[in-house]
């Protein structure tokens, strides 16, 4: 057993400062705590960063984390789905102080966390083949046979040499006599890698001197082991095999953390949709057509990876994935069904099997566990229900939370007639009294500790990260219980002996590569989400830029001058659907609120899916679901667009305070245009983003000059400048043409002139030319769907005469520029469906398979 003997570890040390980080905190009696001992002293392995943070200052200390917090806001460093409004992003909660450990003790827990490993897979290998285990009575029958995580299919199919465990991750608590315990063993999907390593990257920039100084282990090695696990899963054992990580979606808890790790690793991240399978190969489908996959690095549960095979009805798997497995055409790390002893119940008789399957004696003990499918099990269980914790038997990760709640609070009466209905179904667990750690919160607390531990494997050894995933309670429920209500976490840091040897995930030089420019790997559910995120952000600024010049006209002094202007816009906003349309109808004006109090409200009003809130918030949705493959910068610019446009906490919002609000936004869309036309390198999911882009400006474009100018009003030249203003063209017509505004001028800046970026000649121009980058049959000598819209849309604006045009406009005859606004708005929408049915059907273009190959 792992157990820091008390003695030995105390060192006496001056008294500390008044400046000194930890001079009021006060662990709570009887429980262990990780920084102090029962004396009151700096435990030994501490001192080094306790003497470190007392000479930086108690106040330099404070002002650096608060540094640290705006990073972590920033980059939206966040836990749990978006898949509407209401279901927000939780911010995660790191703490400022990281968890030490020796290298000395870790050394020990690493040696234990390996024994399990070993054994798990020992049993997982027996479990799916010989079953020795169930028919030497070993294990119970309806252990396995009751175990909805027992997957028949794969039974009898494994490769004996083919290890089922790549990744296996351990939750671990220290009870009050310094001994490690394992509180659950998870060995379906481990999450949390994601987080442990942004949760070192914060704090190690926070403290670059007292990370060296305190010799830290790092956390690349075990990544670097886990890519080359994966590589080695590759088949073909190909030199740069494809691997893909598979994700839940949007809508999982752990999303994030599975777009950061496919970053962090280079892998592309799929969804279930993204791939298929083709004569026993599963496959990637992009742009380019359909790509191999030698690797998939699974994040959804077993059951449902296959709907064909395992019967799942998530819709979240690979039809066909089970057999692909069985070829051996593809790698799969956990292997299918691995997920089957994670569960409590199996933890009842780990003792006993570590002693038959590896002729040694756990080195740390499993928090005593009891199932209540046996009759002393369920005696025991029955008999002590106010000591112990009552959980399913059976783990259903990510979906047996409400059980787990429920069961949480019933009444021992309750349980127990609970249990007795169904024992097979249920476990108990011993209550562990957990460690305690300091957190800041501008003095130090305590709050009670579990780690999550992490192991990787080839097959031949086992890499153990040399760091984990800290999680911290204010209250001692089970740990599950508190990680669902989003509770803090802490940086693990494992203090080396002596130097530490620098590590990074770079290529080494001497690694050939062949160079290239390609871009139509992208899955075309992706470029799906990009063409999206562009006509979005587009509606947004389009809407933001209307709201703005409204606001302007109703407050302040051109109130009173503003009566031509007030109802074209308003008819605007309405046809944007920003307003009730009755705003825009004088006869109905008195029936509704005035619009001076009445449109703040209604941009905020999220339950209407076209205001502008609405808007951003399928903004930000779309931006998270890429945020894999668009930059840290883009991505910060979308988080301050989505955090910074919120009503007033307090009272409420004015026209004044939307007016300065439209201004930030507009600023921010500013920034983002920057960033993609300067840093986006011209991939495919640039193109599906321009596209969206320019398709949505133009018809913004169209719905701004047939709103303001058919019909044409009474007195149209405070008109022209309202125009002007909104399509962001004003100082380039001043520039041109002084003050004398006339509608010719107009018309042509704002339709016509291809040198002007708001121009709508000027985003047909782009549209065909993003057309042309799309992957399509070069052998084919005809032009696309999509090619001849873009190019009779170009056609059709160039051959306008825009001087007659505007003299019949003007004398009262509409009828040539609203058929012209007609046909754009009908042929637009075509053009958007022609590029859909292509390419955004999420299937693979019709391409020979033959035709394709690998990259």
């Amino acid at each position: 057993m792992v157990q820091l003997q008390e003695p030995n570890d105390i060192v006496p040390t001056s008294p500390l400062s008044v400046n000194g980080l930890i001079q009021n905190y006060a662990p709570p009696a009887g429980a262990y705590d990780e920084f102090i001992a029962a004396n009151g002293t700096p435990r030994a392995h501490t001192r080094g960063f306790l003497d470190s943070i007392n000479g930086i200052g108690r106040e330099e200390f404070a002002r650096r984390w608060q540094q640290a917090q705006r990073t972590v806001q920033a980059n939206d460093f966040a836990f749990g789905g978006y898949a509407t409004p209401e279901d927000k992003l939780r911010p995660w909660e790191l703490d400022a102080i990281p968890l030490m450990i020796s290298a000395a003790e870790w050394d020990k827990v690493s040696a234990a966390l390996t024994q399990r490993a070993r054994l798990l897979n020992l049993v997982l290998q027996d479990l799916y083949g010989e079953q020795t285990l169930v028919k030497q009575g070993l294990l119970p029958p309806e252990l396995l046979y009751a175990h909805p995580g027992f997957l028949r299919p794969y039974h009898g199919q494994l490769n004996p040499s083919r290890h089922m465990l790549h990744f296996y991750a351990a939750d671990l608590a220290r009870s009050p006599n310094g001994e490690w315990w394992i509180l659950a063993d998870r060995t379906e999907a481990p999450s949390g890698l994601g987080y442990a390593l942004e949760n070192r990257i914060v704090v190690s920039r926070m403290l670059p001197d007292i990370f060296h100084r305190c010799q830290v282990e790092r956390l690349a090695p075990f990544f670097i082991a886990a890519q080359e696990t994966l590589h080695g899963l590759a088949p073909q054992h190909t030199e740069n095999p494809r691997v893909v990580l598979l994700s839940h979606g949007p809508t999982s808890l752990n999303y994030f953390e599975d777009s950061y790790l496919a970053r962090y690793l280079e892998y592309t991240l799929v969804e279930g949709g993204d791939l298929a399978v083709r004569n026993d190969q599963v496959m990637l489908k992009t742009l380019g057509g359909l790509l191999p996959v030698d690797v998939i690095l699974r994040r959804q549960n077993s059951s449902d990876c296959d709907p064909l095979e395992l019967g799942s009805k998530s819709g979240l798997g690979i039809a066909g994935l089970r057999q692909s497995t069985r070829n051996g055409t593809v790698g799969v790390a956990n292997a299918l069904g691995s997920g089957l002893v994670e569960s409590v119940a199996f933890m009842a008789f780990m003792p006993r099997l570590c002693q038959l399957l590896l002729g040694e004696k756990l080195l740390i003990p499993g928090v005593a566990s009891w199932w209540c499918g046996q009759p002393d099990g369920l005696a025991h269980v029955l008999k002590n229900l106010d000591n112990l914790i009552i959980q399913p038997a059976f783990r259903n990760r990510g979906k047996d939370g409400p059980t787990r709640e429920a069961l949480a609070k019933m009444s021992s009466t309750e349980l127990a007639n609970t249990i007795k209905a169904n024992p097979v179904q249920f476990a108990a667990q011993e209550k562990v009294a957990r460690s305690t750690v300091p957190i800041w919160r501008r003095d130090l607390n305590p709050a009670y500790l579990a780690l999550r531990s992490y192991l990787v494997t080839d097959g031949e050894k086992y890499t153990v990260m040399q760091g984990a995933l800290a999680r911290t309670s204010s209250a001692l429920d089970p740990l599950e219980l508190s990680v669902r209500k989003g509770e803090g976490s802490k940086d693990v840091w494992i203090l080396a002996d002596g130097p530490v040897d620098q590590v990074t995930l770079l290529e080494e030089p001497g690694r050939a590569i062949t160079l290239r420019r390609s871009g139509a790997e992208l899955p075309s559910r992706t470029a799906d989400n990009f063409f999206w995120l562009g006509r979005q952000m587009e509606r947004a600024e389009a809407t933001a830029r209307l709201l703005r010049s409204a606001a302007s006209r109703l407050s302040g002094e051109t109130r009173s001058t503003s009566d031509v202007e007030v109802p074209v816009l308003l008819r605007c906003l309405a046809d944007q659907g920003q307003i009730e349309p009755g705003y825009a109808i004088n006869k109905m004006r008195g029936q509704l609120p005035a619009i001076e109090y009445d449109l703040p409200t209604a941009v905020f009003d999220s339950s209407q899916p076209s205001c502008l809130r609405s808007i951003l918030d399928e903004v930000y949705r779309l931006g998270a679901i890429v945020r894999d493959r668009i930059s840290l910068d883009t991505w910060r610019i979308i988080h301050g667009i989505d955090e910074d446009f919120r009503p007033a906490e307090h009272g409420t919002t004015t026209l004044s305070d939307l007016l300065a609000m439209t201004d930030e936004l507009i600023a921010k869309f500013s920034a983002f245009s920057g960033v993609i036309m300067e840093s986006m390198t011209r991939t495919q999911a640039f193109h599906f983003l321009e596209l969206g882009r320019r398709l949505e400006r133009s018809l913004q474009i169209i719905s701004l000059v047939k709103n303001c100018f058919i019909p044409m009003p009474e007195f149209p030249g405070p008109i022209f400048g309202t125009v002007l203003e909104v399509a962001d063209s004003l100082m380039t017509y001043r520039a041109r043409y002084l003050a004398n505004r006339q509608l010719a001028a107009v018309l042509d800046l704002v339709l016509t002139d291809e040198t002007n970026p708001r121009a709508l000649a000027f985003q047909f121009v782009q549209l065909v030319e993003h057309v042309e980058q799309l992957p399509r049959d070069q052998t084919s000598p005809d032009y696309a769907a999509e090619q001849r819209l873009a190019m009779s849309l170009l056609h059709s604006v160039r051959l306008m005469d825009i001087q007659a045009i505007a003299e019949v406009h003007a004398l009262g005859d509409h009828e040539p520029l609203e058929r012209l606004t007609a046909e754009w708005e009908s042929q637009l929408p075509k053009l958007a469906e022609a590029i859909s049915h292509r390419y955004l059907v999420h299937a693979a273009p019709s391409h020979q398979l033959a035709d394709i190959s690998p990259q």
